[in-house]
């Protein structure tokens, strides 16, 4: 069978969102929520990651609540490989060209790696000078990622991300019915062993499969 692509609706917030951690602002709870399934074969995960989306004429706002029974991190500093350890990620190639995407990653300690990819034919290079300027992260942890072991419950992030960074896209701020394609995952380094997490599932564990991104359709309906 054909891959499809799948497709989430990007509401319009009223409202700025609060970038605290905590996916409490009204808006949220009116946003689509998808769960995220294993990257190599599409099942359940042992603990689950939802994710959902929402803009406004500034912003794009990405919220992850990831259930984790031992929540891990070990780095603060900005731009480090923190995908050696637990992270959410967000990865949009604004003008679906399949050959370069903003990648931004956050831990539970909210360390952010932002860089900019180039793919083409299985190759890629990540330009890790490229920062995301003015961009907003946060993260609220029930637990204590600095010690493993711990009795942790989940961890839950927002970001704004400018939407000005977005360069490649045919409109900014996007227009109703602008598609730009995006995936969502997580790494979770679980004592059972590292999970690998997507929302729209390259059918392997490598997360630079832009073939494989779903479609990001912006609305203008207001939440």
């Amino acid at each position: 069978m054909a891959f499809q692509r799948p497709e989430y609706v990007c509401y319009r917030t009223s409202q700025p969102i609060v970038i605290d951690g905590v996916l409490d602002d009204p808006a949220w709870q009116k946003a689509p929520v998808v769960e995220l399934v294993l990257a190599d074969s599409g099942a359940k995960p042992k603990q689950a990651t939802t994710a959902r989306l929402l803009w406004d004429d500034n912003y794009l706002y990405v919220g992850f609540f990831c259930e984790d029974k031992d929540i891990w991190g070990t780095t603060t500093e900005r731009d480090q490989d923190i995908f050696n350890q637990e992270v959410v990620e967000v990865f949009i190639d604004a003008d679906c060209d399949g050959r370069g995407y903003v990648e931004i990653e956050v831990n539970p300690l909210n360390a952010v790696l932002d860089l900019f990819m180039l793919y083409r034919d299985e190759r890629k290079r990540g330009l890790w000078d490229w920062d995301s300027e003015g961009m907003r992260t946060a993260v609220f942890v029930k637990g204590d990622p600095t010690r493993r072991g711990t009795e942790d419950e989940y961890w839950s992030v927002e970001l704004a991300i400018p939407l000005v960074d977005f360069m490649t896209a045919p409109h900014i701020p996007p227009r109703a019915g602008d598609v730009w394609y995006m995936n969502l995952y997580r790494i979770d380094r679980a004592t059972w062993g590292d999970e690998y997490s997507a929302w729209s599932p390259p059918g392997r564990i490598n997360y630079h499969t832009p073939q494989r991104f779903g479609r990001l359709v912006f609305s203008d309906e207001t939440v």
